[in-house]
């Protein structure tokens, strides 16, 4: 039990929804020019925890940003955690950066706990990471929801101070998508309301094991049915999937 205490507080994943994306980026960033050429699709190379990590991308649709424009999301991610990457469509890139403010109906982000970033986590250790987030899904999903809510709130407020706030409301667990030796995924649905109109949003947390080291890799759609459900289903297994492959030794 002690050991499990200890690795759900250093891996406990954030909930938080990366809702600025949702929302449009130009109210809390300036315009800037629209990249000229597309972004590249293919798997690339990360640093995490003094390791060289290979990220596949999410889907077809789904290119990680840059580190140009990464950057400028990086508030987004708790301060638990450290934003490693962020996936959107090529055209949702262009339109926020020139000014832009039309929802994002799905995108992914890859993150690293901060504390235990440089842990060394063999495939028990791992287990036991897994179970813990599985817990979160479960009985702790409302507790964890309200922080995941008020820390996007405060950093929404850091970035814009006229910003309003967020409230994330009637969550429901999907439960466990997938479970393998070295990857583990969870899936809720949670109402999502702002400035604008109320939307449902449908989250998958995959948690992933590479090179001993742990990574969260979250997928983001808007839900209208259960063919959102099942995209995440399907698509957060494949990612993880050809992510283990590329980082297989």
């Amino acid at each position: 039990m002690e050991l499990f205490g200890m690795l759900d507080r250093l891996f406990r994943p954030s909930f938080s929804l990366a809702l600025l994306l949702l929302l449009g980026l130009s109210t809390a960033y300036p315009q800037a020019a629209p990249p000229a050429q597309p972004l590249p699709a293919e798997t690339q190379i990360y640093r995490v925890g003094l390791k060289s990590i290979a990220i596949a991308s999410p889907s077809k649709d789904l290119t990680e940003i840059g580190p140009d424009y990464r950057v400028t999301l990086e508030t987004l991610a708790p301060a638990t955690n450290r934003l490693v990457a962020a996936f959107i469509r090529p055209e949702d890139l262009h339109q926020i950066l020139a000014g832009g403010n039309t929802p994002l109906t799905r995108y992914a982000l890859v993150e690293a706990p901060r504390r235990a970033v440089f842990a060394d986590i063999d495939t028990a250790a791992f287990k036991t990471v897994a179970d813990s987030v599985a817990t979160q899904f479960g009985t702790n999903l409302e507790a964890d929801i309200k922080t995941a809510q008020d820390d996007f709130n405060h950093n929404l407020k850091e970035l814009n101070s006229s910003s309003a706030t967020i409230a994330i409301d009637k969550p429901f667990s999907l439960g466990t998508l997938f479970s393998k030796p070295d990857a583990a995924a969870f899936g809720m649905i949670a109402s999502i309301s702002g400035a604008g109109p109320e939307i449902k949003m449908a989250v998958a947390t995959v948690v992933l094991r590479l090179q001993n080291r742990v990574l969260f890799l979250y997928l983001y759609s808007v839900y209208k049915d259960d063919t959102a459900v099942k995209w995440l289903r399907t698509t957060s297994e494949q990612w993880a999937d050809a992510t283990l492959k590329a980082n297989a030794q």
